[in-house]
């Protein structure tokens, strides 16, 4: 009982493993178009079209938000997240900004790094 429980689980991990090795060796030109268009398209909107706002009309008010973490007060209360919200004029950078270039760069360079 134990040595086919221990073969059908051996065979589960080669199953596995065939998998993971197919999904690496993928190579279609579609599927890196599409990942160039993702990470195209969400550089633009998130980063390129609020910054070209800011500079052709610096005068649109832009709202960035972010997380806070409020300290409870010692043990008596637990830490609060607070949503923070700025409006400014110009070019304004907030954290996701940074998150998200991080994210795609990781994502674009590192899989291809791999090969």
């Amino acid at each position: 009982m134990a040595q086919a429980k221990h073969e059908m689980l051996m065979e589960k991990v080669g199953a596995e493993r065939k998998g993971r090795k197919d999904a690496r060796e993928y190579t279609e030109p579609g599927f890196q178009f599409t990942r160039r268009t993702i990470a195209l398209a969400a550089v633009f909107s998130i980063i390129v079209l609020p910054i070209l706002a800011g500079v052709f009309n610096p005068h649109i008010p832009i709202s960035i938000g972010w997380e806070e973490t409020k300290q409870g007060i010692f043990f008596l209360t637990d830490n609060a997240q607070r949503m923070t919200w700025a409006t400014g004029t110009g070019i304004m950078l907030a954290p996701i900004h940074t998150h998200l270039i991080y994210a795609i760069t990781g994502m674009y360079f590192g899989s291809s790094s791999v090969k």
